[in-house]
């Protein structure tokens, strides 16, 4: 949806005052662009992408051999003669046993390949998180847009309706010196002047304000303002979409759309199977561990060899704990996703129906604001030329700048409620 040419041009000129600065005007697009790249919450956010893939290198890992060494002395020498005696010293290997031992856990049960699994299964859950985080910060980031746009359409609008009646002052001026009208007249509009004065400083403020807000989330220092002719509404929406051509902007169809692509849904899934993955790992950990290898053991300078074996016994601890606790996770999963699915119907059914209903009362201000621009130009003419009265000039002014007022406000929640099915399909993290 475009803005009237006459209307945009009527705005350009009190806007040069506003906007002083170079800076180029951010689109929609744009501001989102930014916050998928500047956003500090999204990146502290992806740092646990990074802490998922280090815990999956961690999940690989074998488990390093164990050498294990013990050399004993025999501090009494055993009774012999005195020539033997001689010979077998303190340190000498008659008098000394020696024991080396390398072992290794052997995993007979793949449970390295389980766990390898369950962090796969968090490294994917980590980055639809941050899918997640980054559709909610983009709602976030398009709804202080719109709220920048907006304050800024109030503050142009008030603009153009003070500049009219500026010049009707100045025109009154000339009249009451001329006799044409009393001082009584000349007042009554110089008091519209000074309403209209009033609510544009406070106007302007509130487009600082937003700007300000929007410049925090775009995590920018720089000033920035946003376009007053960004259309925001694709026009591709009410056609079948570019990224499905398959589905039509229907209610169903968006019903549809969202089931597969919103980025909660695929949380809950991935967090489904995260669960389930984990509950298979806490099985295969109740399995006895079981360690084996070999021997070297010279005792008295008589050499042994042998093989070590260790085997768990499970008669008291079997992972009993974090087995129930893996099952009742799968449990709350499976109903945090099945939430998801019923929050999905009633999100997209209130946005739709908002943004038809807004729609259609956009298009019905198409002819009234034309007839609230001929009336005041009517008016005005008739004032002018002493045909009519002030009432009636300042009730025309008050009844224009009431419809588009109406109007801009439309617009506005025209385009809130756009941006809102944007998000509750899942369409806003591709805009």
């Amino acid at each position: 949806m475009h803005f009237p040419k006459s209307f945009i041009a009527g705005f350009w000129l009190p806007l040069l005052g506003v906007v002083a600065s170079a800076q180029t005007p951010l689109t929609l697009k744009q501001v989102l662009e930014q916050v998928r790249i500047n956003s500090p919450v999204l990146r502290v956010d992806r740092l646990n992408i990074s802490v998922a893939q280090a815990n999956q290198v961690t999940a690989n890992l074998r488990p390093n051999p164990i050498l294990n060494n013990q050399t004993l002395f025999q501090l009494s020498p055993t009774p012999v003669t005195p020539m033997v005696a001689e010979v077998n010293g303190a340190l000498s290997r008659q008098r000394r046993q020696f024991w080396l031992q390398a072992t290794k856990e052997f995993d007979v049960f793949h449970k390295r390949q389980y766990r390898n699994r369950f962090a796969e299964a968090n490294t994917n859950l980590a980055v639809k998180s941050v899918a997640e985080t980054e559709r909610g910060l983009l709602f976030d980031a398009a709804n202080l847009f719109l709220d920048a746009w907006y304050a800024r359409i109030q503050l142009a609008l008030l603009q153009r309706a003070k500049a009219n009646v500026d010049t009707l002052v100045q025109l009154n001026k000339v009249r009451l010196k001329d006799l044409v009208i009393n001082s009584t007249e000349l007042t009554r509009t110089q008091l519209l002047s000074d309403r209209f004065d009033l609510q544009t400083r406070t106007a302007r403020q509130d487009l600082r304000n937003r700007l300000t807000e929007l410049r925090l989330v775009l995590g920018t220092t720089d000033s920035v303002t946003v376009a007053l002719s960004d259309s925001i509404v694709r026009p591709d929406f009410t056609d079948p979409l570019s990224l499905y051509p398959s589905v039509e902007a229907s209610a169903d169809s968006l019903l549809r759309l969202a089931a597969l692509t919103r980025t909660d849904v695929q949380v809950a899934s991935a967090n489904l199977e995260t669960a389930r993955r984990n509950v298979d790992l806490q099985q295969v950990l109740a399995k006895p561990r079981n360690e084996a290898g070999l021997i070297w053991n010279p005792q008295n300078a008589v050499p042994y060899a042998g093989v070590f074996l260790t085997l768990e016994l499970p008669f008291y601890s079997r992972n009993q704990g974090e087995i129930q606790k893996s099952q009742v996770l799968v449990d709350q999963a499976n109903q945090a996703a099945s939430f998801v699915q019923a929050r999905i119907r009633s999100e997209v059914e209130t946005a739709y129906q908002s943004f038809i209903t807004s729609r259609q009362n956009v298009d019905r201000f198409t002819g009234i604001r034309r007839n609230a621009d001929k009336v005041l130009g009517s008016v005005r003419y008739a004032y002018l030329r002493g045909a009519t009265t002030l009432i009636d000039l300042l009730e025309a002014q008050r009844s224009w700048f009431e419809t588009q007022t109406a109007y801009y406000q439309t617009l506005y929640s025209y385009r809130q409620n756009y941006v809102r099915l944007l998000y509750v399909t899942g369409q806003i993290n591709s805009y």
